[in-house]
């Protein structure tokens, strides 16, 4: 069964076309997640006109801040499914295991690995072949429309956090969900994750391409990850928003996606990546115009994604002007200015 974004999760608007602001789920996850009556307190504390008396929907960005506020309220992430308390800030060692890895690769590998050890009630596979990279996720026992929906907004957690992570707009090649218990419906997961999810299966799956494993993990101040998930979240929607208020228009071409996979340390320019993908720079050029995009555009937003993270650890400028590819520290400090309107060391102080 393949499912597709309808009213109860993604509404037109009346200005015509979808914005963040139209990506809704129904009110009544919200009770079944943390039950009705912390979700008449959740609703009382929201900010008021953010939520319409007697709707039966919910903006999206207003249940996931909600679903965070219950969290820091109860010091519970698995929101009572585990059997046993699971402490604010488990998630943030989880993506720490996974920051230890060099690519996106190794760190899905750590992060399944870490998984049985700092959330036991959750079940976290990683497969490799020659389709992608899948990482699924599930629970033991009966099915439980809670359960389900705590795994469908852990899954969607988990991705933002591999986005952050390496600092590209990863995409799910594939998303499947099993049938999830009465009485759940939509999925939170799209299309916000994909346009279209297989129902097909239990738990959650997620299938990211052969070519996003090599993709590099960027040097962050992962223990600070709780601070980016509203912002990562907010950037997904904005990208699922243009591509529904374009249903037209086709989604990334490949050879925009291999480009993004391949640029890094080792491939700044366009003849590295050229290189890398097995083609001449004269065929990569002529793809990427056929494609309405230039190298230097992907390589200068992969540029500005890597120098954010860089500058908010403690290397020197001349070894993160390096990182990124500039021969010294002023060619760091013009590209600066153009990305962020200030010096490194002034977006450094501003990161702190």
């Amino acid at each position: 069964m393949v499912e597709r974004a309808g009213p109860s999760v993604a509404e037109k608007t009346g200005g015509g076309g979808f914005t963040v602001g139209s990506f809704r789920v129904p009110r009544l996850y919200l009770d079944i997640l943390v039950g009705p009556e912390a979700a008449v307190g959740l609703l009382a504390g929201a900010a008021a006109g953010a939520y319409p008396a007697g709707g039966s929907t919910l903006p999206s960005m207003l249940f996931l801040n909600l679903c965070l506020e219950h969290m820091r309220r109860t010091d519970d992430e698995a929101y009572g499914v585990a059997g046993t308390r699971v402490a604010r800030g488990t998630f943030g060692l989880m993506i720490a295991a996974a920051a230890q890895g060099d690519t996106f690769g190794d760190a899905l590998q750590r992060f399944a690995m870490a998984a049985p050890l700092l959330r036991p009630d959750t079940q976290v596979l990683l497969t490799r072949s020659r389709r992608g990279l899948t990482l699924s996720f599930d629970y033991a026992g009966e099915r439980d429309a809670r359960r389900d929906l705590v795994i469908e907004i852990f899954a969607l957690t988990v991705h933002c956090g591999f986005r952050w992570l390496t600092g590209r707009p990863l995409r799910a090649v594939s998303v499947s969900s099993g049938p999830v218990a009465p009485p759940l419906g939509p999925s939170v997961l799209w299309p916000v994750l994909a346009s279209t999810m297989i129902r097909r299966g239990s738990g959650v799956t997620l299938t990211y391409a052969v070519a996003d494993a090599a993709a590099p993990v960027l040097p962050v101040k992962y223990q600070q990850w709780g601070a980016h998930e509203l912002g990562e979240f907010t950037q997904m929607l904005e990208e699922a928003a243009r591509d529904l208020a374009a249903p037209s228009a086709e989604a990334t071409p490949d050879i925009v996606r291999q480009v993004q996979a391949v640029i890094g340390p080792d491939a700044w320019g366009e003849k590295a990546a050229a290189r890398a993908l097995g083609m001449s720079t004269a065929t990569l050029r002529r793809r990427l115009a056929e494609a309405g995009v230039t190298f230097r555009g992907l390589s200068g937003d992969a540029r500005r994604r890597a120098a954010s993270s860089l500058l908010a650890t403690e290397h020197p400028l001349e070894e993160v002007a390096g990182r990124l590819g500039f021969s010294d520290a002023r060619s760091l400090r013009r590209a600066c200015h153009g990305w962020f309107g200030m010096t490194p060391a002034a977006y450094r102080k501003l990161t702190r």
